[in-house]
């Protein structure tokens, strides 16, 4: 079983020379990156710069107290992991010397001026900057989903505590309850996302409301390793699932939140819950300083993540348009690596070496039985270009699926860890 861990990722490059290769001091001031946004790549770069380059200086401003984990909240919602484990305290980041911390909201960056701005008022002045604004949620297109139907219909898809929101409606379900999941069309954060959340929300009614249904309307005809999901959900959860394609109507036309209708091929229904994931875009302060273009999402030089649209500032994670390479807690980390040894290198006077990126994701079907798919990436003819990949097989079995949790399991241990620990 193939599974790439940061910690060995980050010594190979170390040993190839990217990232250890002694700084030039400054003559005179020293050199200021800020980076707005403390998600996992932001982090990484962080500590990376903080790590390498400690003649620059780092300001990391950020708005929650602690982070949130989106990845692996699925597992809290079928009560196989706890709430609390997804939450992570910044302490040992704000604890850092080499790093100087502002709690505060970034508004809007002046690309001209190279200020961000926190409010009217107050502003911080960088030498370059790295943005990791995660994604934005695009209710617009989806008829009707104003803020009653926000509530109404509960994402659960970004950082905080809105998966609490989701299982409280889980938890309100009555057995014999319908139960649907929008699945929004590509690119979103985390493409098997949606499909580990409908194998754990089917878990919990399985083993508490085992009359209950969940229909998924999909807004694509096929997904990743639907090959091998498919025919799980029929082992595990036996005709509790039905999932319906884009080509049968499988997308979301409206949305009510006045009385939790909503209609998709021409059929209103009222589920007893419904968790509609609308589509995605780079978030809101990419937008609000012109570093997303017409698609929504954030174009980037593949080997520095240095904005096609703005000068001295770079543009990692799920807001990035990251060519072949998914949006993911794990390829966002990888980026914040990548971003930060490039910007090091520029800001001390040598040329960013060749990147090498990697990205893996694990999600739970059922029960110790997990999955796993991933790859390693390189800059190719403009763009981020997969050179390999990998992916649980179709027929493995029951002791190859739950090493794969297990390797899932440690995966988020050592990752966060490596982050906020």
């Amino acid at each position: 079983m193939v599974a790439i861990k940061r910690r060995k990722f980050l010594n190979g490059l170390m040993t190839a020379g990217a990232l250890v290769a002694a700084p030039r001091s400054f003559a005179g001031a020293r050199a200021h990156v800020v980076i707005v946004g403390g998600g996992v790549g932001g982090i990484a770069a962080a500590r990376h710069l903080a790590t390498h380059y400690p003649e620059i200086a780092i300001t990391m401003i950020e708005a929650n107290p602690a982070y949130t984990c989106c990845f692996s909240s699925g597992a809290v919602l079928a009560d196989l992991r706890e709430r609390s484990s997804l939450d992570f305290a910044y302490d040992r980041v704000r604890q850092t010397d080499a790093i100087k911390w502002i709690n505060a909201r970034a508004t809007r960056i002046d690309v001209e001026k190279s200020v961000v701005h926190l409010s009217e008022q107050e502003t911080v002045a960088y030498d370059r900057l790295i943005v990791a604004p995660g994604i934005g949620l695009d209710f617009d297109q989806i008829d009707g989903f104003d803020g009653a139907a926000q509530v109404r219909f509960p994402h659960s898809y970004v950082l905080g505590g809105d998966i609490d929101l989701l299982k409280s409606r889980l938890a309100a379900v009555e057995d014999g309850g319908l139960v649907v999941l929008s699945v929004p069309a590509r690119p979103y954060r985390c493409t098997p996302a949606p499909y580990e959340r409908v194998s754990m929300i089917a878990h919990y009614l399985k083993s508490h409301k085992p009359k209950s249904k969940i229909l998924v309307l999909d807004n694509k005809d096929e997904f990743p390793l639907m090959d091998r999901i498919l025919p799980a959900w029929d082992r595990f959860y036996g005709g509790m699932i039905e999932w319906v394609p884009l080509e049968f109507g499988g997308q979301v036309e409206r949305v009510n939140g006045a009385d939790g209708s909503l209609v998709y091929d021409g059929q209103t229904i009222r589920p007893d819950l419904a968790n509609v994931i609308p589509p995605q875009r780079a978030g809101d302060i990419a937008r609000a300083s012109g570093l997303s273009a017409d698609d929504g999402w954030c174009p980037v030089d593949p080997v520095t993540l240095q904005s096609l649209l703005a000068g001295n500032v770079h543009v990692i994670g799920d807001a990035a348009e990251a060519g072949d390479m998914s949006k993911s807690a794990h390829a966002a980390a990888s980026m914040g690596d990548v971003c930060a040894a490039a910007v090091g290198r520029l800001l001390t006077g040598r040329d960013p070496m060749p990147p090498a990126y990697d990205n893996a994701c694990y999600f739970l079907i059922a029960p110790n039985h997990g999955l796993q798919v991933g790859g390693a990436y390189q800059a190719e003819h403009g763009r981020i270009t997969g050179t390999r990949g990998f992916s649980s097989a179709i027929g493995e079995t029951d002791m190859t699926r739950a090493a794969t949790a297990a390797a899932g399991d440690r995966w988020f241990g050592e990752f966060t860890d490596d982050l906020f620990g």
